[in-house]
């Protein structure tokens, strides 16, 4: 019987897991909405907290494992499963500038286009950051406005390009001041940018997509351990009370989590195709 709870236990944090960590596209989808139903200028982004059924089930497996396996497990469970929101955030973040990355070199061409007009740069800026979503429009938009208000194009740029350091922006901001100081045509400068920054996400994304067996294989010997462990914990009441109940057990557990979240980081680390 203790056994069963045990495995209800695992199985509702899992299921926390599972909920908290939704399909990222169906989350994007839904804020992209509120955003163009209540555009909120200058406010502070909307977070959304964790779900009821998440925390409802949160609550009645860390209160099984209490009961089954002793404070023990239940703060390791509470650790594993404060650890979802951070990794979600992480997430988002990580596609939010995956994003912007993207939106880079088609808001360069809008801006190459624009110029070629006959428009000037601070009102090129304005109509690309009025035409391009977040995240990369009201960015376009802020350095539009700066701009109009008077201020040194050339400061404008260092400031975007010190806050966002990374190679397409450093790129897009040199072309630009570049072609204000040396006065050079802005629209063949920018032209040139927006087919860098192109090829460079092209070979980002061949690189992501061949090192995809190599993040596989890194998580599923990551989690093979600590599957093991929490079998071995279910099925086997000496070895449960050995790991759970002494110190010895104790510092088996904790030499071999560290261990593990060692051995994960450096695969990880190895397996990385983040940047240029």
């Amino acid at each position: 019987m203790s056994g069963e709870l045990a495995l209800l236990a695992v199985a509702a944090v899992a299921a926390l897991v599972a909920l908290a960590l939704r399909p990222a596209q169906a989350v994007a989808r839904r804020r992209v909405r509120a955003r163009l139903a209540a555009p909120r200028p200058g406010g502070a982004p909307v977070v959304a907290g964790p779900a009821p059924a998440a925390l409802a089930l949160a609550g009645g497996g860390l209160a099984t494992a209490w009961v089954v396996a002793g404070p023990s497990a239940a703060l390791a469970l509470a650790a594993a499963a404060a650890a979802v929101p951070v990794t979600a955030r992480l997430r988002a973040r990580a596609a939010e500038r995956s994003r912007r990355d993207q939106q880079m070199p088609g808001a360069l061409e809008r801006l190459a286009t624009a110029l070629r007009s006959g428009a000037s740069l601070p009102q090129a800026l304005r109509e690309v950051g009025e035409a391009l979503d977040p995240p990369l429009g009201p960015e376009v938009a802020t350095l539009a406005q700066a701009a109009e208000r008077g201020r040194p194009l050339r400061d404008v740029l260092d400031e975007w390009s010190s806050a966002h350091d990374d190679p397409g922006t450093r790129l897009a901001a040199s072309a630009l001041v570049l072609a204000t100081v040396v006065g050079s045509t802005p629209a063949r400068a920018i032209d040139g940018v927006a087919a860098t920054v192109r090829e460079r996400l092209d070979l980002a994304a061949e690189r992501r997509a061949l090192a995809v067996q190599a993040r596989t294989s890194a998580l599923v010997l990551s989690v093979a351990p600590v599957g093991f462990a929490a079998l071995l914990v279910v099925g086997d009441t000496a070895a449960a009370g050995f790991l759970l109940g002494t110190p010895a057990g104790w510092a088996c557990l904790a030499l071999g989590l560290a261990l593990d979240v060692a051995g994960a980081w450096w695969m990880t680390r190895l397996s990385r195709s983040d940047g240029w």
